[in-house]
């Protein structure tokens, strides 16, 4: 994973030099090399929480501070009015849709969206998909955007016995089989679920209005489907170490600042879709037990200010 030098200290209070970033993130653990001002990172399997400018600024925290929240859109959602079925819940226990229409097509960015592309390397495609690739570098989180106008009858997730050829957005043929996670329209598979779209629904340059999908996959019904299928994703490779459930208003609303940065929104609605309450997972306090296995002697106000900062409540 690249990350911008200048990106990730934007999300840090005190701005370290490249040299002392680099130290403290081997210090975390977390391997890289520096090419110029691209710090690029070897993250564990295990480490699927810091995919993301945010997942490493999270982990700085507690040596350079925290900055100010990014910005998000702040206005209400109207009710978006989906025909959607979820077959599969077990598979996909919560998604969200936020579908947004603009006035006009956008042809330049801002210096922001558009460093992400100039300075990374990484190839522009068109309006929403750009955005939706910036937001996963930026939080972790994939989001997949359908061509609002070609979702005009049922949308189906289900975890289905494949026997069928599917083209790809990026106009690849690939033949599925056996057991694979899908959303379909009148039976056609539109998007390998967490992996790609398809090209029946892809966005365009012309593209005004768009649906974005913005889901939680369970890790075990992702995992091996890039390599099956010959796909390199961003998407796969984050959805296989596992992503936030909890944060997808949020990037939806991020999604929606940066297109207002853009455009004029014409219209902006958004559903979600949750499958049975989501349980929180509580860590007692045991600041002896800590010190004991570290070997330091922290008291409960440091352990605490350190929890904090890594994002627990």
């Amino acid at each position: 994973m690249k990350i911008l030098y200048q990106d990730l200290i934007n999300h840090l209070s005190n701005k370290p030099s490249k040299e002392l970033l680099s130290q403290k993130l081997f210090q975390l653990g977390h391997e890289h090399e520096i090419h110029d001002d691209i710090f690029d990172m070897e993250l564990t399997p295990n480490r699927g929480d810091c995919l993301s400018l945010l997942g490493l600024a999270r982990d700085l925290n507690v040596f350079f501070g925290q900055s100010e929240p990014i910005d998000i859109f702040e206005d209400n959602f109207n009710s978006l009015e989906i025909d959607f079925e979820n077959l599969s819940p077990s598979d996909c226990p919560q998604i969200s849709f936020l579908e947004i229409e603009i006035e006009e097509t956008v042809e330049n960015y801002k210096p922001y969206l558009d460093n992400y592309f100039s300075a990374l390397g990484n190839k522009k495609t068109n309006f929403f998909t750009d955005i939706s690739n910036f937001i996963s570098y930026e939080l972790g989180q994939p989001t997949h955007c359908f061509n609002g106008e070609t979702i005009k009858n049922k949308l189906i997730f289900e975890n289905k016995v494949c026997k069928d050829s599917f083209k790809t957005l990026l106009n690849s043929e690939i033949f599925l089989e056996d057991h694979n996670c899908v959303f379909t329209i009148d039976d056609e598979i539109i998007s390998l679920a967490g992996v790609m779209g398809g090209a029946s629904t892809a966005c365009s340059k012309k593209t005004k209005k768009v649906l974005i999908e913005c889901a939680y996959f369970n890790p075990e019904s992702i995992i091996g489907k890039s390599l099956k299928y010959n796909l390199i994703s961003d998407a796969a490779h984050k959805f296989e170490r596992g992503v936030d459930i909890a944060s997808q208003e949020m990037v939806l609303r991020r999604f929606a600042k940066v297109v207002q940065d853009h455009a004029k929104i014409k219209s902006i609605k958004l559903k979600s879709f949750v499958s049975g309450p989501r349980k929180s997972t509580y860590i007692p306090i045991d600041v002896n037990k800590i010190n004991n296995i570290l070997g330091i002697s922290l008291d409960k106000n440091e352990y605490l200010r350190y929890l904090k900062l890594l994002g627990f409540e």
